[in-house]
This record gives structure tokens, sequence and C-alpha cells, in this order.
């Protein structure tokens, strides 16, 4: 079984601008996007350098789909986004599977591409939807 953590980080600013908040996800205590740009060096890809998404595009993009995924069936949750501010560009997702008290994730992303061969993780659903569900209330919380 493997261990999910979701957590608010706030970036640095850079003068003059507004810190932003994004949601982190860390899988067996290793950040998704070290988990990613690992396997894009191992396969010989062009990193896409996705980040973490900020609060609003958390609540835009993938909030309702997180709430999907603690329910059974199938979801598909962003969880990355393109570095230049705009999550359309390129994004990285997780296909969600939700049965019989397990929750599974299989990775995908736009443009196209191939992460079959990407290690794929297992999660007990009751912890899964605390994750969650802290998650989601710290997002609507801090506004």
């Amino acid at each position: 079984m493997d261990q999910l953590a979701l957590n608010w980080e706030t970036e640095q600013a850079k003068k003059g601008q507004v810190a932003k908040t994004r949601l982190c996800v860390t899988i067996n205590g290793r950040r998704l996007t070290d988990l990613v740009a690992d396997y894009e060096k191992q396969q010989q890809f062009s990193p896409f350098n996705d980040v973490f998404l900020h609060q609003a595009d958390v609540q835009y993009y993938s909030q309702a789909n997180w709430l999907q995924s603690l329910k059974e069936g199938k979801a598909s949750i962003i969880l990355l986004g393109c570095s230049c501010g705009q999550v359309e560009c390129s994004f990285f997702t997780a296909d969600v599977f939700n049965r019989d008290g397990w929750v599974f994730w299989r990775f995908g992303g736009w443009p196209e591409r191939d992460y079959s061969e990407m290690q794929t993780y297992w999660f007990e659903l009751s912890a899964y939807q605390r994750t969650v569900e802290d998650a989601l209330y710290q997002l609507h919380k801090d506004k």
C-alpha cells in the first residue's frame, strides 16, 4: 500500500509579487514533480517541467475530480500544470480508479505523453479519503 500526502506550500515570491500557495502531491515521501522528472530522464523524454497547481487552479481544474475520486468509479485529476502559469499548455494527470476499498493511480498527460511504464500506485480508501478531504478543507479554510 502506498502513502499519499497533499500539502499546501507557499512558494517564494519574487520582489513585488504576491506569494501563491500550491498543492504539493507527495507519494511515499517523494514529491510528484521529482517522480515525474526521474521518469522523464530515465525514458530520455524532453522534460515538461510541470509544476504543482495554485489554489485557484485546484479549484478550477481539479477540485471536482478530487471529490469524484472519493466515490467508487473512475476520475481523472490534473495534478501538475505548465510552469508558464497557464495550466492548459501542458498538464500531468492521474487516472484514478476507486473500487472495493482501494484507490489506484495510473499517470498520463497532455500533450499526449506515454507514461504507461511509470510506476502505478495503490492507496487504501479510508486513508485516501482523509488526505483528500483534509486538503480540500484547507483550500476553503484559507480563503
